[in-house]
């Protein structure tokens, strides 16, 4: 009987080199899994940047379309009215509070009696007096008398008395200015109604 002998003919090293073309495997897999969940990741953000820059743009021409059409109304919404607001607001508030005061008259007086050429940019009352005291700007010095006049007209104001006024240059134009201005008018609502109330024959 002859006797076997086993021979192991392969390189040595073997074993390890398949178990490193494994690992280099496993980690070529997991690299390009990451690559295409950066990949993805980095389409979603693009798409969302793109979704988002087309809604600045849409609500860009929107407010661009309205300012312009506010500037046709002769609305002024350059930033000194809106900072303005607020006062006005509490000036409306100051005035509801008043018991028999009619808010909605005097801004219905003061519509009537201010040219559309002047911009007001606050309105404060002095309860004890009924004195009122406007602030705002005229486009000249023409606008800001035809305006005393108005208030001097109408009946529901009167002892107009201009605090003070300064003309003065736009910033995008050295050419055109404006007159800004602040003035006091004492407001007798009462007296206006009643006159009216006789003059149409309706019971106070």
């Amino acid at each position: 009987m002859v006797p076997r002998i086993h021979m192991n003919l392969s390189a040595p090293g073997v074993n390890y080199l398949l178990l490193t073309q494994w690992a280099l495997l496993l980690l070529t897999v997991g690299a390009l899994t990451v690559t295409g969940m950066f990949w993805w990741t980095g389409s979603t953000l693009n798409r969302q940047i793109d979704q988002l820059a087309e809604q600045v743009t849409t609500l860009t021409f929107a407010n661009e379309q309205f300012v312009a059409q506010a500037g046709r109304d002769n609305i002024d919404l350059s930033p000194a009215a809106i900072t303005g607001i607020p006062k006005q607001i509490a000036f409306v508030k100051q005035l509801r509070t008043r018991v028999g005061f009619s808010w909605t008259q005097l801004l219905a007086d003061l519509e009537a009696a201010v040219p559309p050429t002047i911009s007001m940019d606050a309105i404060s009352l002095d309860d004890k007096t009924q004195t009122i005291q406007l602030q705002g700007s005229a486009q000249s010095l023409e606008g800001l008398n035809r305006l005393i006049h108005q208030l001097e007209k109408h009946q529901a104001f009167e002892h107009v008395i201009l605090g003070q006024h300064a003309t003065k240059k736009h910033k995008d134009s050295l050419k055109e200015s404006y007159v800004v201005f602040s003035l006091k008018v004492t407001y007798r609502p009462q007296a206006y109604l009643s006159l009216a109330n006789e003059r149409t024959g309706t019971p106070q």
